[in-house]
């Protein structure tokens, strides 16, 4: 057991290595979807609000591993831009839905993201991105349930 504690001790910060690739991917995406007028993490949550909704903020917040503060700020310039509109839900919970004009703003950008996704992934490898996102969904699990 301590040999294998004394290895885990001489690896670089697991949380450091993933936000450098990830700060590495989102430039890449970012500099590929640059004449769509939106970024890839704006393109994310207009795509995930896209795919179901009118959709709790809730339940947005929870797809995007966000807490509700970084949620609203994310939210706010999307909503000043008039792609997307916050309602009432059931109780006190909040929906939100793309306008048309957020349905516009996805439309555009799909083909640049899905350029920028084919790159990488080919490059990548698609097994070998299969098993990272797999290896990847593992470790936002592991992260939740020890929050808990």
């Amino acid at each position: 057991m301590h040999h294998y504690s004394s290895a885990i001790d001489q690896l670089n910060c697991a949380c450091n290595a993933l936000r450098k690739a990830s700060r590495a991917v989102t430039r890449f995406y970012d500099e590929v979807m640059e004449g769509t007028g939106l970024s890839l993490a704006q393109f994310a949550v207009l795509w995930n609000i896209a795919r179901r909704e009118p959709l709790p903020l809730m339940d947005l917040a929870h797809i995007l591993v966000m807490d509700r503060t970084t949620l609203y700020r994310a939210l706010r310039p999307l909503e000043r831009e008039g792609w997307v509109a916050l309602e009432d839900g059931q109780g006190r919970a909040k929906t939100v839905r793309l306008t048309d004009k957020g349905h516009h703003a996805v439309k555009n950008s799909t083909d640049a993201w899905q350029a920028a996704q084919r790159r990488l992934v080919e490059k990548f490898g698609l097994d070998r991105w299969g098993a990272t996102e797999a290896a990847l969904q593992d470790l936002v699990t592991i992260s939740q349930e020890a929050m808990q």
